[in-house]
C-alpha cells in the first residue's frame, strides 16, 4: 500500500471530506437560515427553537435506530443510500409550502445526514489506521469550512429571487453529485498496520471511555447548536446588529484553523481535550455580557477557536475504546450529540422567555463548564485501561 499514488491513496479521504463539508454546510446553512425561515411562516422564537430541534432530533434517532448497521453490512452502501436520500430531503424543503412540510423536509435531511457523519468519520478512522488521529482534526476542520461558507452563500441567496431556497438548491445539486463519486468509489482500507490497538481489554467496545466521550459531546454539541442558532437573534435583540450571520461565519470560520491545529498537535491531546472547553466557557460567558458589535465579532471568533478543539479530540479517542467498532461508538456519540442538540435548542426558547438572550447564554456558559470536569478524566481512564 505504501506503493500507491498520492491520488490513489487519497481519493476515498477527499470523498469523505466533501461528505462532512456538506455536513457543515448543512449546519452552518440552516442555522443562518432559521430566522428568514422564521419570518416567512411566522414563527416565534419558541416556535423557531422547535423547528431548529426537528433536525437535531432526527440526527439522533438516526444512530440510535441504525448505528451498528454500517459495521455488519459495510459503510460504502450506507454513505451511497444516505447521500441520495440527502437529495430527496432538498427536494421536499423547495416544494414545501408551510412549516409543517418544511419540517418533514429538514428531518429527512438531518436523518440522513446524521448517518453519513459517523459512517465518514468511521470510514475515515479505518481507512487511513496510521494518520487516523492526524485526520480527525481535518475532517472536523471539512465540518467548519463548510459551515463558514454557508451563512455566505444564504446571505448572497437572499439577494436574489430564490430567497433562502437557493442555498438548498445548491445542496441537492452536491448531494446529488456526490452520490454518483461515492458509488464509484473502492471502500479499500488505504494504509496497512501490522497491529490492532485494544485498550480496557477484552476484544469488547470499552463502555467507560466511549460513556465519557459522549457526554462531552452531548453538552458541547447541545451548547453549540444554542448558540449558533440563536446568534443571529441574540445580535439583533441586544445591540441592533442586522450582522448575525457574519458573526456566526466567524465562529465556523475560527473552527479551521483549530481543528488543523489539533490533527496536527494530536500527541498532545490530553491537554487539548481539556483547554478547549475552558477556554470556550469563558468566551462564551463574555459574549453574553457583550453590547458593541465589534466587540462581538472577536469574542465569537475566540469561541469558534475554544469550540474547534472539542470535537477532533474526542475522536482521537474514539479508536482507542472501539476494539474495532468503529461504526457504532462513532454512532453512540453521534446519539449523544443530537440528543444535546435536540433538548438544549429546544430548551432555548424557555430560557430566553425567563433569562433573556444574555441569561440564556449565561446558562449555556455554566453547562459547557461541566465538560472541564468530564474531559479531565479521558486521559486518565485512558491510562489505566492501557495498564
Amino acid at each position: 500500500m505504501d506503493s500507491l499514488s498520492f491520488w490513489r491513496r487519497n481519493d476515498l479521504s477527499v470523498l469523505l471530506l466533501a461528505s462532512i463539508f456538506m455536513n457543515g454546510f448543512e449546519t452552518g446553512g440552516y442555522q443562518a437560515a432559521l430566522l428568514y425561515v422564521g419570518q416567512e411562516y411566522d414563527l416565534s422564537i419558541s416556535q423557531q427553537g422547535i423547528l431548529a430541534s426537528v433536525q437535531l432530533f432526527a440526527t439522533m434517532i438516526a444512530p440510535l435506530l441504525l448505528g451498528a448497521l454500517a459495521d455488519r453490512i459495510g459503510k460504502k452502501i450506507m454513505l451511497v443510500v444516505f447521500t441520495a436520500i440527502r437529495v430527496l430531503s432538498a427536494a421536499i424543503i423547495l416544494l414545501a409550502t408551510d412549516s409543517v412540510t418544511f419540517a418533514v423536509g429538514i428531518f429527512v435531511l438531518g436523518f440522513s445526514c446524521s448517518i453519513v457523519q459517523y459512517v465518514a468519520i468511521a470510514g475515515m478512522q479505518d481507512a487511513y489506521p496510521l494518520t487516523r488521529n492526524r485526520r480527525m482534526g481535518f475532517i472536523t476542520a471539512m465540518f467548519a469550512l463548510g459551515a463558514v461558507m454557508a451563512p455566505l452563500l444564504v446571505g448572497f441567496c437572499l439577494t436574489t429571487t430564490w430567497g433562502w431556497q437557493g442555498f438548498f438548491l445548491v445542496s441537492g445539486i452536491v448531494f446529488f453529485l456526490l452520490t454518483i463519486l461515492l458509488w464509484r468509489t473502492s471502500f479499500e482500507p488505504r494504509e496497512a498496520t501490522s497491529f490492532v490497538e485494544t485498550v480496557g481489554g477484552g476484544t469488547g467496545i470499552y463502555v467507560k471511555g466511549v460513556a465519557l466521550l459522549c457526554f462531552i459531546m452531548f453538552i458541547y454539541v447541545g451548547v453549540e447548536n444554542g448558540v449558533c442558532f440563536f446568534l443571529n437573534n441574540f445580535m439583533l435583540d441586544t445591540m441592533n446588529s442586522a450582522r448575525g450571520y457574519l458573526a456566526l461565519s466567524l465562529f465556523w470560520l475560527a473552527m479551521i484553523p483549530s481543528r488543523f491545529l489539533c490533527g496536527f498537535l494530536a500527541k498532545y491531546r490530553s491537554r487539548l481535550i481539556v483547554l478547549s472547553p475552558l477556554g470556550a466557557t469563558i468566551m462564551l460567558a463574555i459574549l453574553a455580557l457583550t453590547r458593541s458589535e465589534s466587540l462581538a465579532f472577536v469574542i465569537v471568533f475566540a469561541l469558534g477557536f475554544f469550540c474547534g478543539g472539542v470535537y477532533p479530540n474526542v475522536l482521537t479517542y474514539v479508536a482507542d475504546f472501539a476494539h474495532g467498532k468503529t461504526a457504532t461508538v462513532t454512532a453512540a456519540i453521534t446519539v449523544a450529540t443530537g440528543v444535546g442538540a435536540t433538548i438544549i435548542s429546544a430548551s432555548f426558547g424557555f430560557l430566553h422567555d425567563n433569562l433573556g438572550f444574555s441569561g440564556a447564554f449565561l446558562a449555556l456558559a455554566a453547562l459547557l463548564g461541566v465538560d472541564i470536569v468530564i474531559a479531565l478524566l479521558v486521559p486518565r481512564i485512558h491510562r489505566y485501561s492501557d495498564r
